[in-house]
């Protein structure tokens, strides 16, 4: 060996042996791993990133993540996560809740469409939602309606039983008729209306029933995530300078 040459291979070697030797590491990207039933759709941040099982762990950058899971038949999962530095590896088991059946049936009870939303079908659930809700205002406008028709019926009526003025008995009969007919046809509007939203319910029911989705893998509880620090004993990876002087 050249003297020359020392001046240039002490320094590599003393910085090689800190970097390796003192824990440092330049790992920008912490890593991620998600396990869970089989079949379930893993979004993060609301990127796809496949199906579990996933084949390998993934790398994001430390800081604050969504992890969404979606499978038929299952309640939809969201959690929040957070990786404080690039040396965090964090294991998130996925246990999925399944879908009630008994719950999406009687949500539609309280509200019609509230059990598609829970099935996740939103676009039927606003339809029923729509119905009942005016179904509903319908047959409260034409009860009101009716209610102020048939006080003007029977002030009619009254009028027209102490009248001895047969013009006017003819008038008030006609007004009268007039608002008793009246009556009626907002009476037919009430009737009209609860029998839309009590349609709205009843569909929204069979419905619910008839799609509800088929359950294609496990259950279990809520997902738990747990944080594993990189082993102490040892580097994320070793790296050598040369340094010339």
């Amino acid at each position: 060996m050249r003297p020359w040459t020392l001046p240039r291979i002490v320094p590599t070697m003393i910085l090689t042996a800190l970097v390796t030797g003192g824990g440092w590491s330049t790992t920008l990207a912490a890593s991620l791993e998600i396990t869970g039933v089989a079949a379930t759709e893993v979004l993060l941040d609301g990127t796809t990133l496949g199906f579990l099982p996933l084949s390998e762990p993934v790398t994001v950058a430390p800081g604050r993540h969504e992890i969404r899971c979606e499978q038929p038949g299952f309640v939809p999962y969201k959690q929040l996560i957070d990786l404080a530095t690039a040396e965090d590896h964090l294991l998130v088991t996925i246990r999925m809740t399944p879908l009630s059946r008994k719950t999406a049936l009687t949500s539609n009870i309280l509200l019609a469409g509230l059990g598609q939303h829970y099935l996740g079908q939103k676009t039927r659930g606003w339809f029923y939602n729509t119905a009942e809700i005016a179904g509903l205002l319908a047959a409260l406008a034409g009860e009101i309606q009716r209610g102020s028709y048939r006080q003007d019926y029977l002030l009619l009526r009254d009028r027209y039983d102490q009248t001895i003025n047969s013009d006017e008995a003819t008038t008030l009969r006609l007004a009268a008729d007039k608002a008793y007919s009246d009556m009626e046809d907002m009476e037919s509007m009430r009737n009209l209306g609860l029998a839309v939203a009590g349609g709205a319910v009843l569909v929204s029911m069979l419905d619910a029933w008839i799609s509800f989705p088929g359950v294609t893998g496990g259950a279990g509880q809520t997902p738990v995530a747990t944080i594993h620090q990189p082993d102490s004993s040892g580097p994320a990876f070793h790296a050598g300078v040369n340094l010339g002087f």
